[in-house]
This record gives C-alpha cells, sequence and structure tokens, in this order.
C-alpha cells in the first residue's frame, strides 16, 4: 500500500436533498439547514453550564425537568471546572436524552461553547447558567415568538435581576411563590413581543441556521460586551431581536451588590470591552450609541392620539433604539402599522438605522427639508437637543413643517442655566457643555412653536444623574450664594435638558 495513503473522511449524501432556491435570504438560510435535519433531530438542545454553586445547579435543572414537558430537548450538562461535587450531580440527573461535557479547569464560557457548538443536535440551541431558574410554559412561549417571524433571530424573555429595560420583579416571597406567579404571567401573546436593538442574555437562544450564518462569539472580547456585539452581528444579518414580555424565568444573581465579582476587576472588563466595541465598529458606542431608550421624550407617545396607520421620522437619534422605542410604545396601544424612517448627520449610523428602519437618509441638517415634503408624517422626534445646532429656530420650523395635521413634534432643549452655569459663576473650575449649546431660552422655543401654529405643547424635565452626595454639595453652595435658595432652584440646576410635545394645528 502506498506510504502516502489515508483513509478518505466519507459524508454520505446519498438521502439527502438540495434545497430549493428561493428569492427570499432568509428561506435560504433555513432550508440549507434543513438539507442535514436527521429523523430523530430533538426540537431543541438545552446546556446548562455549572461551575461550582451546587445548590443553584440542581434547583436550575429541576425547574428544566419539571417545566419543559411539552418540548422534545436534549440535555447537555456543562461542568466547568467546579469542585464541589457538580460533576456527580450531573451524572445523577434522570434525563435518558443527556450529555455531559467535563472541562477540568475553568477558562471562561467560550471553551466549551466551542465543544457543544459542534455536537449539538437541536434545531433550537439555548445556553443556560446555573443561576437560571425557568418557570411554565416558558419553552413553548418562546418558540412560539421564534417561529412567528424568519427574520428572528435572537429572543430573550423577561426576568429579575437584569438591566437594559428587560426586568420585571413579580414580587414573590419564595421559590413556590415565585413558580406560581411565573406561571400566571407566562401568557403568549405577540402583542407582548417587543423588538430591541441590544438585549442583555439571561438565556441565550438561537435557531441553527442563524448560528451558522452569523457565527459564535467574538474572541478580541474575553468578558464583557460580547454579547452586545453577537446582537450587533446578528441585526446586521437582517435578524430581528426581540425582547418577549411575555415570558418570565428568575435570575438569581445580585448583580447590582457584585455578587462574586471584584468590583475593581469588573469595571475594569467593562472598559476594556467597551473600548473593542468601539475599535471594532468606527466609533459607535455599545451604551452611549445603543442605550438612548429616550424613556422622558417618547412618553407622551403613551397618550397622544394618533391613527392607526403611523409615518415615524426620527432625527439623530444615533444608532436607532428611540425609532424601535416608538413603535413598541404604539404597539402597546394596539397600533401596530408603524413605518419608521430615520435621518442622521453622522454616517457612522447609517448602516445600524437600516436594520431597523424602513429608510435612512445622511446628510447635513441644513437640507433635511430636500429629503422630505411638509406634511408628511404622524410622527416627528429629535435625538439631540435642538439648541446643539447651528440654527435652532430654523430646525425647529422645518421640523414643525414635515408634520401632518394633528401630528406630534418631539424634541429637546439643553438647559443652559444648569448646575455648572452656577458653579462657574462662583469661581469653580467646572468644564463646559461638550455639546456647546446655544442659549436659546425654553420661553423663546416655545413662543416660536405657538407663531408656527402650535397650540398645544406640553413640557417635561430630563435631569442630571447626580449622587445624593453631589446634589448636598451643590445645595450647600447655592444656599452659601443665595439664603434664599430652596429645594425647587436646586432643582431646576439638576434639569438636563427639558422635553417638549408640540402638536401641529
Amino acid at each position: 500500500m502506498d506510504d502516502y495513503y489515508v483513509e478518505p473522511i466519507v459524508i454520505i449524501s446519498d438521502a439527502l436533498t438540495p434545497p430549493t432556491p428561493s428569492a427570499d435570504m432568509w428561506e435560504n438560510r433555513k432550508n440549507a439547514y434543513f438539507m442535514y435535519n436527521t429523523p430523530d433531530a430533538p426540537t431543541c438542545s438545552i446546556v446548562v453550564t455549572g461551575y461550582n454553586r451546587l445548590n443553584k445547579t440542581k434547583y436550575c435543572v429541576e425547574c428544566i425537568l419539571k417545566y419543559t414537558q411539552d418540548i422534545d430537548y436534549e440535555l447537555i450538562l456543562v461542568d466547568n471546572g467546579s469542585d464541589d461535587g457538580t460533576l456527580e450531580f450531573f451524572q445523577s440527573v434522570q434525563y435518558k436524552n443527556k450529555k455531559i461535557i467535563r472541562v477540568t479547569q475553568n477558562r471562561g464560557t467560550f471553551l466549551p461553547f466551542k465543544y457543544y457548538f459542534n455536537i449539538f443536535k437541536g434545531k433550537y440551541l439555548i445556553n443556560i447558567s446555573n443561576d437560571i431558574y425557568v418557570t411554565r410554559n416558558w419553552l413553548s412561549n418562546l418558540l412560539k415568538c421564534y417561529r412567528s417571524d424568519p427574520k428572528i433571530g435572537f429572543i430573550e424573555p423577561v426576568s429579575s435581576n437584569v438591566s437594559n429595560l428587560q426586568e420585571v420583579d413579580l414580587g414573590f416571597s419564595d421559590f413556590d411563590d415565585m413558580q406560581k406567579k411565573a406561571a400566571e404571567f407566562n401568557k403568549s401573546s405577540p402583542a407582548k413581543w417587543e423588538e430591541r436593538m441590544r438585549l442583555i442574555s439571561a438565556i441565550n437562544f438561537f435557531s441553527r441556521d442563524v448560528l451558522d450564518n452569523v457565527g459564535i462569539n467574538d474572541a478580541a472580547y474575553l468578558h464583557d460586551f460580547s454579547e452586545d456585539d453577537l446582537c450587533a452581528r446578528i441585526r446586521r444579518m437582517g435578524y430581528k431581536l426581540v425582547l418577549c414580555r411575555d415570558t418570565w424565568i428568575c435570575h438569581d444573581h445580585d448583580f447590582r451588590n457584585m455578587e462574586d465579582k471584584d468590583p475593581s476587576a469588573f469595571q475594569a472588563s467593562l472598559e476594556r470591552g467597551r473600548a473593542v466595541y468601539r475599535e471594532k465598529y468606527y466609533g459607535i458606542d455599545p451604551w452611549d450609541d445603543i442605550n438612548n431608550f429616550e424613556m422622558t421624550l417618547l412618553a407622551p407617545l403613551d397618550s397622544v392620539r394618533l391613527l392607526k396607520s403611523v409615518k415615524a421620522l426620527t432625527v439623530d437619534v444615533r444608532c436607532g433604539t428611540p425609532a424601535l422605542e416608538i413603535r413598541n410604545r404604539l404597539k402597546r396601544r394596539g397600533i401596530t402599522d408603524v413605518v419608521s424612517y430615520a435621518f442622521t448627520t453622522d454616517a457612522k449610523y447609517f448602516l445600524d438605522l437600516q436594520t431597523v428602519c424602513a429608510e435612512v437618509k445622511c446628510d447635513r441638517i441644513d437640507f433635511i427639508q430636500q429629503h422630505y415634503a411638509n406634511n408628511t408624517f404622524d410622527i416627528v422626534v429629535i435625538g439631540e437637543p435642538i439648541n446643539t445646532y447651528p440654527t435652532p429656530i430654523s430646525l425647529l420650523q422645518n421640523l414643525y413643517g414635515l408634520l401632518k395635521p394633528g401630528g406630534v413634534l418631539l424634541f429637546k432643549v439643553r438647559n443652559t442655566d444648569n448646575y455648572g452655569t452656577f458653579l462657574r459663576s462662583i469661581g469653580m473650575d467646572v468644564p463646559s457643555d461638550p455639546d456647546l449649546p446655544s442659549n436659546t431660552p425654553l420661553k423663546e422655543v416655545l413662543e416660536c412653536l405657538r407663531l408656527f401654529g402650535a397650540n398645544d405643547c406640553a413640557i417635561s424635565a430630563e435631569l442630571e444623574n447626580l449622587s445624593e452626595a453631589d446634589q448636598k454639595f451643590l445645595f450647600d453652595k447655592l444656599k452659601a450664594a443665595n439664603s434664599n435658595a430652596n429645594k425647587e432652584t436646586l432643582n431646576q440646576l439638576c434639569i438636563k435638558n427639558y422635553c417638549v410635545r408640540a402638536i401641529r394645528r
């Protein structure tokens, strides 16, 4: 026999049917996967990763076995270097379709993920850490959402102990009470599905074709912001991220008080991961440019009168979270026919805006009227304060003109008589506002709106994020400068932006 002969790797393809080409790219992606689907493939592969905390691991697995009765799944149990009997517990778990992976030393979650990524058999892959406790109907509810739209690529339930406006407090007294309240909460409702720019992972839920096309974690992120990066890649592949507000699970981890974390090491990891994200995405910040929910600015949309079909224009809303928030708020009111348009003056946001808006324009703010006709939109929102632009009143008039009669204009006015101005006036070295807002009084802005024809305006305040200690320091300085100063004076200084709602007559 030839010394160079090797036994070939044989791929048995006799029974496989090539996928039928389609003009729909999402259908092509799914068809390519299903060509390799086997009759015995379970619907889901559920992966539980445990690293010590054995009591949590036991309850995590117990909940999966008890509350996942209606879906066929394989259970992959990963002992990521534990020394507390986790491996022995996994061996004792009474579930036939299970696999166990043992990592001798914890080297992060990426190592076992790369392994089970290649061996899982399910149509969907669900990653669960050992401090997650699932609840009744959790998986069936999530599958209903995922299967409802081929463009959905990543979903999350709401939970306890999570940021990013994904937290729901069920107010339970113990785990039995938690499960009772969760069972009542978990009633499938498409009206409660919200599209997001970014999701924090209580669990990871993917279909196989999404993983095949998007890939696994970027190793550039050793810890923090890897899931932010994954969300960006999923969106840029044309998929949607959806928060399922009809499904609640428990996250038994007090992240706000740094449970199991060293605060200084955690902060350093955040800073490194954030810097990697900015470098990878050419200056886009994963917090400032994506977490701008504009809660105060958009609040009037919960009550203003609107038609059942809405055209909304967002101007300079960075990557686009406010455009999604408009749709999500209106969806809660039963208004689902919403078409989103975006105008940006910064080209770095163009691609991300395209992932969530029907049409995106990028140009100088002076040319906005060349792109849109007057009397076009039901809603116009501008994300940056109006007085940070060169000609704020002219811009305001242009935006107002884009509204249909009865349309809603939402904008901000930066408060230039804030605490920074006061502290500089008494000789303290305080940096100026980096946005360089013009001193355009709110009273003047409102008067201009009346001249344009707006006869229905409302104002709310967006406050600076000052600690109690900073507020006390500021109030002491205020009293020293003016003995008649009171809490109302302090509150005025703590206003960052005035948020204005105007209705076109």
